[in-house]
């Protein structure tokens, strides 16, 4: 899918599209720009967090049950996109699909120019091509214009810190 926007810059063009397995350390990169962005330091946390993420998301995605996206300007990778199947007991019980966004991230270089946009959408057909009934995500300040205008809406989580 190509992605074309033109601003008082040169005009971009874009590609968004499903990441592959060799490229989840990319993704990891991205995930780990986004942490430090809100105030996290994964590294500092775990020096070998890349690895299990890769590996995490692999083991899922061969599962079926997630979907890494990317948007690549040329080779490099600007943003991403990961949404994975929710594991609780109403799919068991009722085979109620739920999505959920583990994160959507842009650098911001390329910021206000459709790319999340472009890559929520991604998502969100993955999740209906899966069967899934809704789709979840957390999101920052930033983002929650960009989540409203694609039809989310506040629910009834809350959330408890240990």
């Amino acid at each position: 899918m190509d992605l074309r926007n033109s601003s008082n810059k040169a005009s971009l063009a874009l590609e968004c599209r499903v990441a592959r397995p060799h490229e989840y350390l990319a993704v990891a990169d991205l995930r780990g720009e986004m942490a430090r962005e809100m105030g996290s330091d994964f590294d500092a946390m775990a020096s070998d967090w890349r690895t299990k993420f890769n590996a995490y998301f692999a083991g899922k995605h061969a599962g079926r049950n997630a979907q890494v996206f990317l948007a690549f300007d040329g080779e490099t990778p600007v943003g991403c996109a990961i949404v994975s199947i929710l594991e609780h007991y109403r799919r068991y019980v009722f085979g109620t699909e739920l999505a959920y966004v583990n994160a959507v991230y842009v650098r911001p270089a390329y910021r206000r120019r459709g790319v999340a946009s472009r890559l929520m959408h991604l998502a969100v057909e993955w999740s209906r091509e899966r069967g899934c009934k809704g789709v979840r995500l957390r999101a920052s300040d930033d983002g929650r214009f960009l989540y409203e205008r694609l039809g989310f809406h506040a629910g009834r989580e809350m959330e408890l810190d240990l």
